[in-house]
């Protein structure tokens, strides 16, 4: 993928960019239903994503570097000098840090400033999944990676990578972010409810591993200075980490308290398998422990996961964090040790380095105080995050790396590889007749369904604040982009959880109105997110009854859109003629123009799924809880029991495409071409 060779593909002309902006404005209001679905008018991007992520860093407000200014005491210190081993550096560092002003409070994220080295305070807590999330300036918003896996390509993930790490280092160069961001999630989307599959890159732990190992290697590793850290990525959520919060056969659990019951085949060959590539081949700094159990021991107290897998036998050289507030759940949720100072005894051991947020730095002092921690202790912790920092070139001088400017930001490059990513990915699971492409003199166009303008919403979930120029793009762009069609938009559903069906009669109207019509349905962050797991896979009624009433009053077969990180049951929508294609584009939020390029065939569509699509009948077999992967009796009730099942449990059909027993309604690695292969032995 040279740099040339990216296409722009914004609208090409003043005016067709201006339509489409005012499309954008017009059809994606300030207020959307679906921010109101807890019952209160909160913003997804306030709720979910993590306010130290915008956060200045403390006293100073942006890194300072005291080893640049030769008129302090600091410049000629040891910890100064980049000639010297790293290690030696960091002994330097540590051993003029006051224990109970600058260590101690330094084991949170939110570490305090460092008086006797002249450093302000350090942040450790910012977030990039899907480009870097930043208040203070917009940042490339590139596609969520259960969009982005389906591409299986190595070279897009490393070039999404190396640019959201590139922008991260020119924020930073602006006095506008830091340096240590918590992205890849590499967990795996083994279960097709959990709430996080939108940030994944899919099911199999080989596919999910390499994604990982190359947005990493893209993140961190910046060809203008191999010497140097770009900026610190970090593997999560490790490990096992796959329900949210779900009541289902008469049980309740939450991430918070749950212990993942696996067997350690299942364990080895599956859960930890993406983090072993993440941390031997892709080399990364930093692994965030989960909030979860495994097998009855916290990840972040787990001295086996941390230390003995993750440092010993993979040869992890770098930090890890907790995730927010886990090391207090050792203590809160799941009552492994009896008192908050054990706890911080048990998590620091085991090989916690970083509390996010405060509960290690609040009872550290009373827990040296009882001898059941030393200054040692401390000091191994800290060495592995000024480590880290020191690889990052804080305390080095001027280099390449802080060149990096803003003008590098919202680059016509960085937009065109983040809508390219869509056009890569995007997979056609259903052309009947050659349904597609559409042909660009098409004069009107109909979009129809509560997707129609998914966007804003699903911006800054986990990736930028504002988008690039503040353009929030929805699929009426894409097909403005591609066509000179007369497009309309009906929602026909209001929300894609509503039961309204009141307006699915003027959504057949315009159906039977216009030469093509697109279906924009699926999911939303209403349907999962953090902390939120899905309750089903199937079409709500009402989006069923819209598919179907659409569909049979349109002029010719439609074509379906599925947004969705749940990988929903499509079967109906596949044997329904009036249904002529189907194509899955995942959640590509912003960079929805990318699918005008396919709609209208500039390109030919080459994306392959990544997540096992089962029939609706798989929700009531396999419990949530239960993180076997190979098929065989479940130690949890069936979920459609409802605590009405007594003592019998369920059956674990498998789970993935690797053990699933079942028959899929579309399988792992399926997708069509615009083109036709054949395919003969070499004589």
């Amino acid at each position: 993928w040279p740099q040339k060779n990216l296409v722009f593909l914004l609208p090409k002309s003043v005016e067709t960019q201006k339509r489409a902006y005012r499309t954008a404005q017009t059809t994606q209001p300030h207020t959307n239903p679906m921010y109101s679905c807890f019952g209160h008018h909160f913003l997804f991007s306030a709720l979910f994503v993590p306010t130290a992520a915008f956060s200045r860093q403390k006293d100073g407000g942006v890194l300072n570097n005291p080893c640049l200014d030769s008129s302090n005491q600091y410049h000629t210190q040891p910890w100064c000098d980049p000639t010297l081993d790293i290690d030696l550096r960091v002994k330097d560092m540590l051993s003029r840090m006051d224990l109970m002003t600058e260590k101690i409070p330094n084991l949170n994220t939110g570490g305090s400033p460092i008086k006797s080295l002249g450093l302000n305070g350090y942040n450790w807590w910012e977030e990039a999944s899907s480009g870097v999330s930043n208040s203070y300036a917009p940042t490339t918003k590139f596609a969520f990676p259960i969009t982005t896996g389906m591409s299986f390509n190595r070279t897009l993930w490393k070039l999404t990578g190396r640019q959201i790490g590139h922008e991260a280092r020119a924020l930073m160069n602006a006095g506008k972010a830091g340096s240590t961001f918590w992205a890849p999630v590499i967990n795996l989307a083994r279960e097709p409810r959990w709430g996080r599959n939108i940030e994944v890159p899919g099911e199999d732990p080989y596919l999910v591993g390499e994604y990982g190992e190359y947005f990493v290697q893209g993140f961190e590793r910046a060809p203008e200075d191999p010497g140097h850290i770009q900026a610190s990525a970090c593997c999560k959520h490790y490990a096992a980490n796959s329900m949210e919060h779900t009541t289902e056969g008469g049980q309740t659990h939450t991430r918070h308290d749950f212990s993942a019951t696996i067997t350690q085949q299942d364990l080895i060959d599956s859960y930890l398998a993406p983090f072993q590539s993440c941390v031997e081949k892709g080399k990364v700094t930093g692994l965030m422990c989960s909030y979860n159990a495994i097998n009855g021991v916290p990840s972040c107290a787990s001295p086996w996961l941390l230390e003995e897998v993750a440092r010993k036998d993979w040869g992890f050289d770098g930090y890890i964090t907790s995730d927010c507030d886990a090391d207090a759940d050792v203590y809160r949720n799941h009552h492994y040790y009896k008192t908050a100072e054990e706890t911080v005894e048990g998590v620091l051991k085991a090989g916690t380095d970083v509390d996010c947020t405060s509960f290690v730095g609040t009872n550290a002092e009373s827990a040296l105080e009882k001898k059941l921690i030393d200054e040692e202790l401390i000091d191994q912790r800290l060495a592995n995050l000024m480590k880290v920092r020191i690889r990052l070139g804080h305390f080095d001088p001027v280099g390449p790396l802080q060149k990096f400017a803003m003008d590098d930001v919202c680059s016509d490059y960085a937009l065109a590889l983040a809508t390219n990513g869509v056009v890569q990915s995007s997979t056609l699971v259903k052309n009947t007749k050659g349904m597609l492409p559409l042909a660009a003199a098409t004069k009107k166009v109909a979009i129809i369904g509560p997707n129609a303008n998914l966007s804003r919403s699903t911006t800054s979930y986990y990736g930028p604040r504002t988008p690039c120029g503040g353009n929030y793009w929805v699929l009426a762009d894409a097909v403005a982009a591609y066509s000179g069609a007369d497009v309309s938009v009906t929602l026909g559903v209001p929300t894609v959880l509503s039961s309204d069906i009141s307006g699915i009669a003027a959504a057949v109207a315009a159906a039977q109105d216009a030469d093509e019509v697109i279906l924009a349905v699926g999911t939303d962050l209403s349907w999962a997110h953090e902390e939120h797991d899905a309750q089903n896979i199937t079409f709500t009624q009402a989006q069923a009854q819209l598919i179907e009433q659409v569909a049979t009053a349109a002029r010719k077969p439609v074509v379906m859109l599925t947004y969705t990180a749940t990988p929903l049951d499509i079967s109906s929508q596949l044997v329904n003629p009036k249904i002529g294609a189907i194509l899955h584009v995942g959640q590509p939020s912003v960079n929805i123009l990318g699918v005008g390029e396919l709609l209208f065939g500039k390109t030919s569509p080459a994306g392959r799924t990544v997540q096992t699509i089962y029939p609706s009948s798989y929700a009531d077999q396999v419990s949530i809880f239960d993180f076997n992967m190979r098929p065989g009796p479940s130690a949890f009730p069936r979920p459609d029991c409802r605590g009405g099942c007594g003592s019998s449990n369920g059956t674990n059909p498998g789970r993935t495409h690797r053990f699933y027993t079942g028959q899929p309604v579309v399988p792992f690695g399926y997708g069509f071409s615009y083109s036709k292969f054949s395919f003969s032995p070499k004589p």
